[in-house]
């Protein structure tokens, strides 16, 4: 098996986790199936008994490579399985009962359905059933082929359900259905994580958010929610575990067309009108044509014409066509409104800090100015947890308490202003910092934050 790491996981240009990570992938040996407790099962049925020890006998003789002439036993049977005698994990001998326990997850699970397709809940007891027997497969490293008979195990059970004249035609089509999904699922290779996370970070980046008069704050919603999983977990009724399913890119971008599309139908000028929230017209628009501008320019104007001295005539060419349509389209709107500088987060956070003090502590005042600022930002686009930790390294808390605010109830108050929350989110940042807190530390986690936030500052100096 290969060596195991931890690969980093990036979004928006900071680091989001960490995926673990193995370069032969895991090995995981199969383990017995038990069946569920039903009224027509192998001890009296005669016909099942027959067929398990048809199972077992053509399973036996393909394990030991005497079903066709020039076969070879497991694990040489192929070029893949063969892989296996390479991992130190891998046991020939505890193969030897896998023919015998895959022949019984065919019936058993065979038997399973036969028992439960006309019960009020057989789509979810079936299909849980089959989720955990194909788990029970085991999972081989990678380059060493596919769990041992889990093939067979589709093929069978697929036939055996396509023979079963007792059951409704929709309720097959279903569950034959699910056992094609699950089947294609099993041959697929794991989601990288590093993959959806760079499918979003483009989306965000290609997406109008900076739109303020239409989306507002919306960017700073859609940063920390990031939908990796494809669904809302899922309890198995067999195993106990709930588990859904990472996107694969293709199902991640078609949640984010969904996405784009809700949005852009949902927040318009025709609701912001309706809603009374345009309240300067010629505003909205040149930010509108300003924004337009901005999207073309992320896009570039990289053409495939044929010839190398027309590419970047026409890249040229585009440029002036689209700056003079531009400035035609801006010019009566500034001479109506002119444009003003929008304030951002960042600007309105240092406005708050240097009203109380912040650039005269002695730890700020290390820094250069262009760093002053960049520690600002720092502050800014990190979350409450974060600047609380970073406010009580520098000194800030204490600085606030004697020069400003005698009563911690004011202190909270203000600084809940200047990043919108609560004060009580505030107070319980500010106390777990106190290692004989009795605060909540796992709703307060500025605690958490102290060791980064001392680096982040010393890499500022």
């Amino acid at each position: 098996m290969g060596k195991a790491e931890l690969k980093p996981l990036n979004l928006c240009g900071k680091n989001f986790g960490f995926e673990l990570s193995s370069e032969g992938g895991i090995f995981i040996p199969p383990v017995e199936m038990a069946p569920t407790e039903c009224e027509h099962n192998l001890t009296n049925c005669e016909g099942w008994r027959k067929h398990l020890l048809q199972l077992e006998n053509e399973f036996s003789t393909w394990f030991e490579g005497k079903h066709k002439a020039g076969a070879k036993p497991f694990p040489y049977c192929c070029q893949w399985h063969e892989n296996l005698l390479k991992v130190k994990e891998f046991n020939r001998i505890a193969f030897e009962v896998v023919p015998g326990m895959a022949a019984r997850k065919v019936i058993y699970t065979n038997q399973h359905i036969i028992n439960n397709h006309n019960s009020e809940n057989w789509y979810k007891k079936i299909t849980d059933y089959i989720a955990v027997t194909v788990e029970s497969f085991g999972q081989m490293p990678l380059d060493c082929g596919e769990p041992l008979f889990l093939s067979d195990y589709f093929f069978y059970v697929t036939q055996l359900l396509e023979r079963n004249k007792d059951l409704k035609a929709d309720t097959k089509t279903r569950l034959l259905e699910y056992l094609s999904t699950i089947q294609t699922t099993t041959e697929s290779p794991k989601t990288d994580l590093n993959v959806l996370l760079s499918t979003y970070d483009k989306w965000l980046k290609e997406f109008p958010f900076e739109l303020n008069s239409y989306f507002g704050n919306l960017k700073q919603h859609f940063e920390k929610h990031i939908p990796l999983l494809n669904g809302k977990p899922e309890v198995n009724m067999y195993s106990g575990i709930a588990k859904t399913e990472f996107h694969t890119k293709s199902s991640l971008f078609e949640t984010l067309l969904n996405t784009t599309d809700s949005l852009l139908t949902r927040i318009n000028g025709a609701t912001l009108y309706e809603k009374g929230l345009i309240t300067d017209a010629n505003k909205v628009k040149l930010e509108l044509v300003l924004t337009s501008r901005k999207q073309k320019l992320k896009q570039g104007y990289k053409n495939s014409s044929p010839s190398e001295g027309h590419k970047y005539r026409k890249m040229i060419k585009d440029w002036f066509d689209d700056e003079k349509k531009f400035f035609d389209e801006i010019t009566p709107l500034l001479t109506a409104s002119p444009l003003q500088p929008t304030e951002t987060k960042t600007d309105r956070l240092k406005a708050e800090l240097g009203k109380h003090g912040f650039f005269e502590l002695p730890k700020v005042q290390q820094l250069l100015e262009p760093k002053k600022q960049s520690l600002v930002e720092l502050i800014s686009a990190n979350d409450l947890p974060y600047s609380i930790a970073m406010f009580e390294y520098l000194g800030f808390m204490k600085h606030l308490q004697a020069e400003y605010y005698t009563a911690n109830s004011k202190l909270f108050k203000e600084v809940a202003k200047w990043f919108s929350v609560t004060d009580r989110a505030v107070k319980g940042n500010f106390l777990v910092l106190n290692e004989h807190s009795k605060e909540d530390r796992r709703r307060y986690t500025a605690h958490q934050k102290k060791e980064i936030t001392q680096k982040d500052y010393e890499k500022l100096k």
